[in-house]
């Protein structure tokens, strides 16, 4: 058998354990959030909608995910996020439609709400910055915040003025901030920890590197637009702030570049230093932040960058010491992200770093494995899950030029 066998085998014993709504109910462990990308109806729909769109599988289970994902209702508040709510519906059901499934209906009833919503939180996040405040993570991140929704309108509203509306907002957040006390922090300073809460841990808050909350995400997001010709005034001047900004906390090591995951107010001020590497993850460190930086240099046509991080994502993907810190199968911080970086960046080799998943033995045991626990969470998610891990080996073991692990802001298989 050989390895796209062996992947497309996986996933299908992945999805024959998720063929129904119920037998996902009974491996949550009481974690059953349908509207939910990262965990739940949504993001396992996704599963099922790229195993029909190749033939490997029927529409009969996409139908069943996807009433149960709207089961309950559809969440439209203005605090909905790409994760969660009338986003991540939406999500869903565009990539079913891309894959030949009829969803207009519920489109054209969807993509009003995406539109008010980001009104609303861009409305937010001005008055905030008026205000003279610091964000949130929940403002501008890829998961909760205004990254996230910008992406989803790079899919289902490229030409809306409320996309470039989030473009304007991300350059504002690029500008340094003057605090209280004289002190210069970026804009995306935050006054809570990583949680996304007060920590004592965290006097004075800090600058989040990481492409799933922190910075890395915008400048994904600036990038990516900038390559689709989405170009609003500053955008390119954002993108070299930021850049400046990583370049500061640039690091070196025996596995290669690494960045730390975030910036302490007493590492900003010089009275502390970081202490790394840290694990190359999607969600951070230089995997993701590698691959926003590769997008940044396309956008930027800046050549040295383009090689700097080519040779960044070349160590994370291949050297010995930046593998040997992958300790999962995930998307979010695993082997499953780690291919699909290979499969989106053009460098190293996905079924190499797929073989710590299949090595697991038969695929029915690998199968189970991956849709075992994970700690007090469950199993099934897409995020952190077997759906999200089992989708990427489908995607790769059969060949799919499908894109819809954009969300992770890496691009797709064109680079």
């Amino acid at each position: 058998m050989t390895t796209s066998d062996t992947a497309l085998a996986v996933a299908g014993g992945v999805a024959e354990r998720l063929a129904t709504p119920e037998q996902g109910f009974e491996r949550s462990r009481d974690q059953w959030w349908p509207q939910s990308l990262a965990q739940g109806a949504a993001g396992i729909a996704l599963l099922h909608i790229e195993r029909a769109r190749t033939g490997h599988g029927s529409w009969e289970p996409v139908h069943l995910w996807l009433k149960a994902m709207v089961a309950d209702g559809v969440k439209a508040s203005p605090d909905a996020h790409l994760f969660f709510g009338a986003p991540a519906v939406l999500l869903a059901l565009h990539h079913a439609e891309s894959a030949g499934l009829d969803c207009g209906g519920e489109l054209t009833r969807l993509d009003p709400v995406l539109l008010r919503g980001v009104r609303r939180r861009l409305g937010w996040a001005h008055e905030r910055a008026d205000r003279g405040e610091l964000p949130t993570l929940t403002e501008f991140d890829a998961i909760r915040g205004l990254t996230g929704l910008g992406h989803l309108l790079m899919l289902r509203a490229p030409e809306s003025a409320e996309l470039r509306q989030v473009m304007e907002y991300l350059v504002r957040l690029s500008e340094p901030v003057v605090l209280a006390d004289g002190g210069e922090v970026p804009g995306w300073w935050t006054r809570v920890g990583p949680s996304g809460k007060p920590s004592d841990a965290f006097p004075g808050g800090h600058a989040n590197h990481g492409m799933a909350h922190g910075i890395g995400g915008p400048l994904a997001l600036l990038s990516l637009a900038l390559i689709d010709g989405v170009r609003v005034p500053g955008q390119p001047e954002a993108i070299r702030r930021i850049l400046a900004w990583l370049d500061t906390w640039h690091n070196d090591g025996p596995g290669g570049t690494w960045w730390p995951y975030w910036a302490t107010a007493a590492q900003h001020q010089g009275a502390e230093q970081v202490t790394g590497p840290q694990r190359p993850s999607w969600c951070y460190g230089a995997g993701g932040l590698g691959r926003a930086q590769q997008l940044a240099a396309g956008a930027l046509g800046d050549t040295e960058r383009a090689a700097s991080a080519r040779q960044t994502l070349t160590d994370v993907l291949t050297h010995s010491i930046s593998l040997g810190m992958v300790v999962d199968d995930s998307l979010c911080h695993g082997w499953a992200g780690h291919a699909l970086l290979a499969h989106t960046s053009g460098l190293g080799h996905p079924f190499d770093l797929l073989a710590p998943i299949l090595s697991g033995g038969d695929p029915d045991v690998v199968a189970e494995q991956l849709l075992a626990p994970r700690g007090p969470r469950s199993g099934i998610g897409m995020l952190e899950g077997g759906a999200g891990t089992a989708t990427a080996l489908h995607t790769l073991g059969s060949g799919s030029a499908s894109s819809w692990f954009s969300f992770l802001l890496i691009g797709d298989s064109h680079g």
